[in-house]
C-alpha cells in the first residue's frame, strides 16, 4: 500500500480493530521493545522521537528509561491508535518527562532540523513506500550522532509464529497474489543488506543489523482455541479469510487449532520468531 493508503488503512475499520487489540499487542511485543531499547544506549538523550508509536505503550517506556526534563514524541499517522496512547499515557502519567504524541506521517512530517537526539521505533518504519526519502526525512529531523534503533521482521520462514497458521490456511483458502516481496508490509525489512543501504544513502553511518530471536505469547492461561483465533486475526489469515464463507473458515479455525497445538505448553500459546534489530548514527 502507498502512504495515503496506509493512512486510510489505520484510520478506518482496522485502525479501530487494532486499537481494541492495543493491550494484547502491547504485552506481546513488550520484551522486544526492552530488548531494542537495551541493545541501543539513549540514557544521554533529552528528546526523543517514536516513529510508528501506535498505542503508545513503548513511547511510556522510553520515558521511564530517560533522564528527567526529557521530552518524548510519539508520531503515528492512526487516529484511533493515538486514542489510545493518550488515555494509556493519562492512567499512566510520567513525572519529571514530557510525553507528546503527535498525528503525522513520519515520511514527510516537516519536523524542525534536528529537532531531535535519538529516534526509536518498534515495527513502524516498514510501511514507507519510499523508505530512503522518509529516512532521509528523519535524518534531517536528527541533530549529528544522534542514535537511531528499530526493530523489523526478518523473513517469513523465520517467522513460524505467522508462517504456521498461514500453512495451515492455505489448505482451505486460494494463495494471495504474488507481491513485491519489498512492497510496503511487515517483511519488508527483511534483507538486511538492503535496510543497511536505504540507511546509507538517507545519510545514516555505522549502521548494523543485528539478528535477534523471539518469541512470540499469547496471554498466559489463555486457552488454546482462544489464542489460536488471536494468531489468525492478527496476521495474513485475517485478511484471507476477509470475504469467506462461514464453513471456509470453521475449516481453517480447525486446521490451524492443529497446527498450533504443538505450541501450546502450561497453558500458554508461544511460538518462535526473528527479528532484525538495527542501530545507526545521524
Amino acid at each position: 500500500m502507498s502512504n495515503e493508503e496506509q493512512i486510510a488503512y489505520w484510520n478506518g475499520e482496522a485502525g479501530r480493530k487494532w486499537a481494541q487489540k492495543d493491550d494484547m499487542m502491547s504485552a506481546m511485543l513488550q520484551p522486544i521493545a526492552a530488548d531494542l531499547l537495551r541493545h541501543i544506549n539513549l540514557s544521554g538523550c533529552r528528546r526523543v522521537l517514536d516513529v510508528g508509536c501506535g498505542g503508545g505503550s513503548e513511547t511510556l517506556m522510553l520515558a521511564a528509561a530517560l533522564r528527567d526534563g526529557a521530552d518524548v514524541v510519539g508520531v503515528d499517522i492512526s487516529e484511533p491508535l493515538l486514542d489510545v496512547a493518550q488515555a494509556r499515557l493519562a492512567a499512566a502519567p510520567t513525572p519529571g518527562r514530557h510525553i507528546e504524541f503527535i498525528r503525522a506521517d513520519a515520511a514527510t512530517h516537516p519536523f524542525a532540523q534536528s529537532e531531535f537526539d535519538g529516534l526509536f521505533s518498534r515495527f513502524g518504519v516498514m510501511f514507507f513506500d519510499d523508505p530512503v526519502a522518509a529516512f532521509g526525512n528523519l535524518h534531517r529531523a536528527l541533530r549529528g550522532g544522534a542514535p537511531v534503533a528499530f526493530c523489523c521482521w526478518q523473513a517469513l520462514k523465520y517467522n513460524p509464529w505467522v508462517a504456521v497458521p498461514l500453512s495451515a490456511a492455505l489448505q482451505h483458502l486460494p494463495a494471495p497474489e504474488r507481491t513485491d516481496p519489498q512492497a510496503p508490509g511487515p517483511f519488508a525489512f527483511a534483507d538486511a543488506e538492503r535496510v543497511r543501504r536505504m540507511l546509507e544513502d538517507a545519510a545514516f553511518n555505522t549502521v548494523d543489523v543485528h539478528p535477534h530471536p523471539v518469541q512470540m505469547c499469547w496471554t498466559p492461561g489463555q486457552d488454546l482455541e482462544t489464542s489460536a483465533r488471536e494468531v489468525i486475526n492478527i496476521g495474513p489469515v485475517g485478511r484471507l479469510l476477509a470475504d469467506a464463507d462461514e464453513a471456509t473458515r470453521d475449516r481453517v479455525h480447525t486446521t490451524s487449532l492443529e497446527a498450533l497445538a504443538p505450541y501450546y505448553r502450561d497453558q500458554q500459546l508461544c511460538l518462535p520468531g526473528a527479528v532484525w534489530f538495527v542501530t545507526a548514527r545521524a
